[in-house]
């Protein structure tokens, strides 16, 4: 008879199409269940037309003795291979990160709630990927989640996806305009690719697109994760009547609306603008935000339960004086480089060539982006005489392009190359170029726009022939940072670690690598040379720092490519920005790589070469010194020093004029004098950002989460099981597991019962140390979601569960700690707490023991004995041992001593989750917590009967 969904309780199991599963969520009709026989995997059940009947794993067979190894490989796969047990957070055993008490805070918030809505607002460097892929793990494993999107900037997408991967076993796919092709050639017919993959990375500027924002919101996601989320606030409005351009807020906005679960992540969510900080929390919860949208108020107290923002300053705090500070010191300083008069005279041939380029375009609609296109080149000509050149030669090559196309009037139409005023700008500005163009792209666009007629063009090729031969003139010799860095800012790096070299360009990293090599060939033949750019693909980027990484003595040349989101700390403590970018956060972006939690010395030394020329010192002083200066007096670096609103804010008409040519304030203004916008620099609105953000939670104890942990280690046999587990089971199924002189392990899979399309046939270098693989991306990482170790796990379960030769439900075994035979049961226990519509299943394994023809149960302090005792030879006839296995199975006392056993196990976890809930709910949250500790225990199978006989 088909049992009513009504009838069935979260943890009971099922029989339906000839498996049996355990019953996860009830959802009227629909039943979600997890496979207990066979590879586990989770289904959703229309019960109408199912044939669901109450089931159970049938009991040992009696007439079959297994082997003592096959029955401990069977208890411990299926340990491994539990829902999450019953501590809280499953997803330490699922990734290869080593997380601190710090970053476990926003996990254990997270799942507190019965929906996961927080905005995680650390600094940089203290691991908000690493916690949004510890809750997005933790999700996963309790079948919360399955439909996952991250939102990110266009040039984050490798590195989120290589992360999710490496960290934490989450294959995401890249989806955009050129990635569609593909992935549609994988999917069925008449299925759409967001439907098709589960766990797609999406850019905002892709997403926001009206037909992909309708195509996205037409599958229903459970969890969303944007990426520098502030990006995607609502832009600050100072009226109701303003109406600024706000396509990435209303997508970030209706998407985390749809989605059950969201993650905003931002190292910098409050721009100064209540209004806008605001919408960033109305999407975790909008009950924390009232009023109206331009002019909201916060509940602070409701926010602190959705909010995760801690300074560097704050961690260092709550380790405290009796915990080493983990981060390391900063030795920061610029090096003032003074410019050669060939230098000066191709810097002034450069303004002199943006006037003529300025009074060319001025009566062109795209005049302001003529403007910009003269920043980019002044900042081409102060990063090296190189980049100016190709620069240079580049327009030249358009423009001559452009005089053959000219009618016989010579007039022209123009060519903007794609670009428009704000890519002009955020080009010159170094702000995000979104999602049509690379940084590189987007520069040589900006070289290629053309506007004028015929005698403007050839005034204009006139006054390049004149700077190029100015430039021309600037050779290596002459060139005074080039020899800066090799004469001295380089050879002091050598004392200490692997030394960074930045630039935004890859004209200039080339003429640096040229440069370099000849230096260090003559005199430090010792120091290995690398380089890493853009054009590289993925593999070549990574073997290319692996080298860097692995070198005693190593100089790395780099644009911003491994500036953004790559973990720098393990492989250099040393970094040179070549020249001064606009925007100051990608400076504190690029020292925050490896000025991180983790980094291996003790010591940063950040150096920072500026021109002695009226563009650099504007920049240092009105710029890179103001977010110093505001970042250590408030620990924080906001978001407008890297917007371009702020940029501008803090330049002055005279600033401008100094990097600008022919313009005046108002040309890049919005139309209201300074006087009447309130200023982003202000101590108020300071201020104000620190007193409505930062939520430290100093005050939540974690030591019971960590106590939990450790007892779970205890329970799945120690810091080494999983380690064990893995050199026998292989053994099992004869595979290859040889150590390396290294300490890592070769493991050669060679039975057809482990392939599979996610199995390596070999496996080189292999580690159980999650520090060592972070440490050398070379090592193979084995934890509990490898997918080796997933499918070691299900065929030894599968193997040692029915297999006649490999039979591990029964075993017998001699042991000098019994004086009368004794049957040790292993048991599957389930239960579920009653948390309202979303009820936690949990499960594990409990143990039992009774004297086979004696009275009374063993002790818990006689059972650790008999488990930890050395095993012997039984040397039992076949006549005996299946008499004793067949009273044991039917032993009248074995349902009374589990039932009992699990009640008392329930009440110990409802205690514990009671401590924690209480402290929690003391610190000012916890309130979805109701519930939690109130359990039931839902069903219990036998899985083994092991016989210990007394040692002869």
């Amino acid at each position: 008879m088909s049992a009513e969904p009504s009838q069935l309780l979260p943890g009971t199991v099922i029989r339906n199409r000839n498996r049996l599963w355990r019953v996860d969520a009830v959802d009227g009709k629909k039943i979600t269940a997890t496979a207990l026989d066979g590879p586990t995997t989770t289904h959703r059940f229309y019960a109408p037309i199912e044939n669901i009947t109450e089931g159970s794993l049938p009991e040992p067979d009696a007439e079959n003795m297994g082997n003592p190894q096959f029955q401990d490989l069977l208890i411990q796969a299926n340990r491994l291979s539990m829902l999450h047990g019953t501590a809280p957070l499953m997803s330490l055993q699922r990734s290869r990160v080593i997380p601190t008490e710090y970053q476990l805070t926003p996990v254990v918030m997270g799942l507190d709630m019965p929906a996961v809505r927080l905005l995680l607002a650390d600094d940089v460097g203290l691991g908000k990927t690493i916690e949004a892929g510890l809750i997005t793990s933790e999700l996963l494993a309790r079948n919360r989640a399955e439909r996952i999107l991250i939102v990110t900037p266009a040039n984050l997408r490798d590195q989120w996806r290589e992360a999710f991967e490496h960290f934490f076993h989450i294959d995401a796919q890249i989806t955009d305009r050129r990635n569609r092709r593909a992935m549609e050639k994988e999917v069925p017919p008449g299925t759409s690719v967001w439907e098709y993959y589960s766990k797609h990375i999406v850019s905002i500027d892709y997403a926001k697109q009206a037909h992909i924002h309708n195509q996205i919101r037409s599958q229903d996601w459970d969890m969303v994760i944007i990426d520098e989320a502030h990006q995607a606030a609502r832009p600050h409005t100072a009226s109701a009547g303003q109406a600024p351009s706000k396509l990435r807020w209303e997508f970030a906005k209706a998407i985390t609306e749809d989605a059950t679960h969201a993650l905003l992540l931002t190292a910098t969510p409050h721009n100064g603008y209540t209004d806008s900080f605001a919408s960033l929390l109305r999407m975790v919860n909008s009950d924390i935000v009232a009023g109206d949208a331009h002019n909201p108020s916060i509940n602070q107290e409701l926010a602190k339960r959705h909010v995760v923002q801690r300074r560097r300053k704050d961690v260092e705090e709550w380790f405290g004086d009796d915990n080493e500070n983990p981060f390391p010191e900063r030795d920061q300083a610029t090096v003032d480089v003074t410019p050669t008069e060939y230098e000066k005279t191709a810097y002034d041939a450069v303004r002199d060539y943006g006037d003529t380029l300025v009074e060319a375009a001025k009566e062109a609609e795209n005049r302001n982006v003529a403007q910009w296109t003269v920043v980019h080149f002044l900042k081409r000509a102060l990063s090296s005489p190189e980049a100016l050149r190709r620069s240079l030669e580049n327009r030249q090559d358009k423009l001559d392009e452009r005089l053959e196309e000219l009618d016989d009037d010579g007039v022209s139409e123009g060519e903007n190359a794609g670009v428009s005023e704000e890519l002009a700008k955020a080009n010159a500005l170094d702000s995000d170029p979104g999602e049509d163009y690379s940084e590189a792209e987007l520069g040589e666009r900006v070289e290629r726009v053309v506007s004028g007629d015929r005698a403007a063009i050839e005034m204009e090729l006139d006054a390049l022939e004149e700077t190029l031969a100015a430039a021309d003139k600037v050779t290596p010799t002459r060139d005074s940072k080039l020899q800066k860095l090799l004469d001295q800012t380089l050879p002091a790096r050598f004392n200490s670690g692997g030394t960074i070299i930045f630039t935004k360009y890859i004209d200039t990293l080339e003429y640096l690598e040229e440069g370099i090599e000849e230096f260090l060939e003559e005199n430090h033949p010792d120091v290995e040379l690398y380089t890493l750019h853009g054009k590289l693909n993925t593999a070549e980027r990574d073997e290319r720092f692996e080298q860097f990484a692995d070198a005693d003595r190593g100089v790395l040349v780099s644009t911003d490519v491994i500036s953004e989101g790559m973990n720098l700390q393990y492989a250099a403590n040393q970094v040179i920005h070549y020249e001064l970018p606009w925007n100051p956060n990608r400076l504190e972006q690029r020292n925050g790589r490896v000025d991180r939690y983790g980094q291996k010395r003790d010591k940063v030394f950040i150096r920072t070469m500026v021109v002695d020329d009226p563009m650099d010192r504007t920049v240092l002083t009105k710029l890179i010194k103001k977010a110093q200066e505001i970042r250590s007096q408030y620990g924080f670096s906001p978001p407008y020093l890297g917007d371009d609103e702020g940029i501008m804010q803090l330049l002055d008409a005279d600033d401008l004029q100094t990097v600008m040519p022919q313009q005046t304030l108002g040309d890049f203004s919005d139309g209201k004098s300074t006087d009447e916008q309130e200023s982003a620099f202000d101590q108020e609105v300071l201020e104000r950002i620190e007193d409505e953000s930062f939520y430290d939670h100093s005050e939540v104890d974690l030591k019971e989460v960590q106590e939990r942990q450790k007892e779970t280690q205890e329970l799945l046999g120690g810091p080494d099981a999983l380690e064990n587990f893995v050199k026998s089971g292989l053994d099992l199924f004869g595979c290859v597991f040889e150590p390396k002189v290294d300490g890592t392990y070769e493991i050669r899979v060679t039975s057809d019962e482990l392939r599979g399309q996610d199995i390596q046939e070999a496996y080189e270098r292999v580690t159980f140390n999650p520090k060592r693989a972070a440490e050398d991306a070379d090592i193979e990482m084995l934890d509990i979601a490898h997918p080796l170790v997933q499918r070691l796990i299900e065929s030894v379960k599968e193997v040692a569960l029915t297999s006649d030769d490999r039979y591990g439900r029964t075993a017998m075994r001699g042991t000098e700690v019994v004086d009368e035979t004794v049957a040790l049961y292993t048991w599957k226990v389930r239960y579920f707490a009653h948390t309202g519509d979303n009820p936690t299943v949990m499960e594990e394994l409990l143990q039992t023991a009774l004297p086979l023809y004696g009275d009374g149960a063993l002790s818990a302090d006689e059972l650790n004995r008999l488990r930890e005792a050395e095993a012997t030879a039984a040397n039992r006839t076949e006549q005996e041992w299946k008499r004793d296995l067949e009273n044991a199975i039917d032993h009248e006392d074995k349902e009374h001593v589990i039932t009992r056993r699990a009640d008392d196990r329930r009440e110990q976890i409802e205690e514990e989750r009671s401590r924690m809930r209480e402290k929690l709910e003391d610190a000012g949250y916890g309130k979805s917590m109701g519930g939690i500790d109130n359990l039931s225990v839902a069903s219990k199978d036998l899985l083994t009967v092991g016989l210990y006989y007394p040692y002869q």
